[in-house]
């Protein structure tokens, strides 16, 4: 598993960033939908997926993407996980959420700093890995976190952010994942606000950052509001959240980022 996610990793100072998702067959084709994002923007060659089943991974290595992919071990689990498309909020959602943080924590002890995306976005600008980098950097070592936001200024949103191994990242997880793990109802983003809410968060010394949500918006911005585009920005991402099963897909397919029918 280190030797595909070494060959992955991107090197940039003291930085070694994976892109990553962790997924369950359920979400396959949002997973290759989001692959051909990363086409799109240049990302393609470096990109890890964890595979919560063996169907999703059997189903990457089919269409190619054997050094792209691994099976997340058995053991890394702390609860039963289903292979099956789970609606926000359902039974088998919280426990797929509370599965990303345990696979962000272990390669957070393996010194990697992760670049974190759910499959239900879409990657839109070919610049955001260097404008990542810069946001990541330009206050030296003060920015630990780099994170989307769910409301403005107020609530993170946890489907995409950029942690560095930290001591403060590493307790932001294991804090998040003792309430999950005692309150199985709780989503992971939810556990990590009630964490960060505790947190010092001045715009001037806090390790966290956060981005843009008119460049980074979720689906309720992007679609109702039509932010960014109202206002003559692009977008660098656009997540599909705010959307239950096929309404995910039927969303981006009306904005022309459905890609796997062309």
């Amino acid at each position: 598993m280190m030797k595909i996610i070494n060959a992955n990793v991107r090197k940039e100072k003291k930085d070694k960033i994976l892109l990553t998702a962790v997924v369950n067959a359920g979400m396959a084709d949002y997973t290759l939908n989001w692959i051909e994002s990363l086409k799109r923007t240049h990302l393609e060659d470096k990109f890890l997926v964890f595979a919560i089943d063996t169907g999703l991974y059997d189903i990457l290595v089919d269409h190619g993407y054997a050094d792209h992919v691994v099976q997340i071990p058995e053991d890394w689990f702390h609860q039963k996980l289903s292979k099956d498309f789970a609606k926000w909020l359902d039974k088998s959602y919280t426990p797929i959420t509370h599965a990303k943080s345990l696979v962000v924590e272990r390669l957070l002890y393996a010194d990697i700093t992760v670049w974190f995306s759910d499959v239900d976005i879409v990657f839109t600008s070919p610049s955001i890995y260097s404008y990542l980098v810069m946001k990541l950097t330009s206050r030296k070592s003060i920015t630990e976190f780099l994170t989307t936001q769910e409301t403005e200024q107020k609530i993170i949103n946890s489907g995409f952010y950029i942690m560095r191994p930290t001591d403060t990242n590493k307790r932001i997880l294991s804090d998040s994942i003792i309430i999950q793990d005692n309150e199985p109802k709780v989503t992971q983003q939810r556990a990590m606000n009630r964490v960060i809410d505790e947190m010092n968060l001045s715009y001037q010394t806090s390790p966290i950052a956060l981005l843009d949500l008119a460049m980074f918006p979720h689906g309720r911005m992007y679609f109702e509001r039509k932010i960014p585009t109202k206002y003559g920005m692009e977008p660098m991402i656009v997540h599909a959240n705010y959307r239950v099963g096929e309404e995910k897909k039927k969303s981006l397919q009306g904005a022309g980022l459905w890609y796997l029918d062309e």
